[in-house]
């Protein structure tokens, strides 16, 4: 009995041991079901935020490649832009006339002074000369094309210049007295609709051609109703605003200025201006070549305005 005893409690322990081990095993088991449960949670959890990350780089690459397309240019209203600011020239001046001008000049200290001359216009070739006063008298600018020669009053001798020089002092550079032909010197674009003291007006950038001009980049601001240019700003290589005109009086006639009045103002110094006026607008029929050579200014005898 003894022994039968020994064995039933060994066949017990034994049995507590299976059972124990089939515990364990099935503890084992839930905890690697459980693991491979939690693995493939966390792989789909990871391969959702991959997806994710995936459709976000995508919404992202989208946007930024939608960043990156060039805006499209605005469409002119009325056609051709080339072909308008050549109209806009022929309101402010004719391709063949003569006119007055008188500029003065406003210092911030002090010194201000008045030039008054003529300038002869034939196509893309202006000559520049002046009148009064009489330390100024003959002193001239030309511009054949891109060449540019400025004749001294008080010695008489013509040199080379450039657009980009400023021959008789001011804030009107030798550019500024002799450009008439916007699309000569500028790539014009249209930019949109403003308005300008009230006036609507198409706005438009102009880009320079060449290094050689004295302004990288104009703003131009043109009157719908009239095609008069109303305002300019003018800017450096850097983008950066030197000075701008605005027109402070005209007077047009069968859709052409007869007389126009100008304001440049120095940006950096807004206290130094040169009031600009044109006014004795004549078109011309026949102007002589010989106006528009370095020869004439040499010579000296400069002709006068009613030639």
């Amino acid at each position: 009995m003894k022994r039968i005893f020994k064995n039933g409690a060994g066949y017990r322990a034994a049995l507590n041991g299976a059972k124990y081990r089939a515990a364990l095993n099935g503890a084992k088991y839930r905890a690697a079901l459980n693991g491979a449960k939690y693995r493939a949670a966390l792989n789909s959890a990871k391969y959702r935020a991959a997806l994710n990350g995936a459709k976000y780089r995508a919404a992202l690459f989208v946007l930024l490649a939608a960043v990156a397309l060039p805006v499209a240019a605005e469409s002119f209203p009325e056609g051709d832009v080339v072909a308008y600011i050549d109209a806009v020239d022929a309101v402010n001046l004719p391709v063949n006339c003569k006119a007055k001008m008188a500029v003065v000049d406003t210092f911030a200290s002090g010194g201000d002074r008045a030039t008054e001359g003529f300038f002869v216009r034939k196509d893309n070739k202006v000559v520049w000369v002046a009148t009064a006063p009489a330390s100024q008298k003959n002193f001239a600018l030309l511009r054949n094309e891109d060449i540019f020669y400025e004749r001294f009053a008080t010695t008489n001798k013509v040199v080379k210049t450039s657009a980009t020089a400023n021959a008789r002092g001011g804030e009107t550079s030798n550019l500024d007295l002799t450009r008439f032909n916007t699309n000569l010197d500028y790539t014009v674009s249209y930019k949109g609709e403003e308005t300008v003291d009230g006036k609507a007006c198409y706005r438009f950038e102009l880009r320079a051609k060449n290094r050689k001009l004295a302004y990288s980049l104009v703003q131009q601001w043109v009157e719908k109703s009239t095609r008069m240019t109303l305002k300019k700003a003018f800017y450096a290589v850097s983008e950066k605003v030197l000075k701008y005109y605005t027109v402070t009086g005209a007077e047009l006639a069968d859709g052409r200025i007869k007389v126009i009045d100008m304001k440049y103002v120095d940006a950096l110094k807004p206290e130094d201006t040169s009031s600009l006026r044109i006014y004795d607008i004549t078109a011309l029929k026949s102007i002589p070549d010989q106006f528009f050579t370095k020869e004439y200014l040499e010579s000296g005898r400069l002709f006068p305005y009613d030639f």
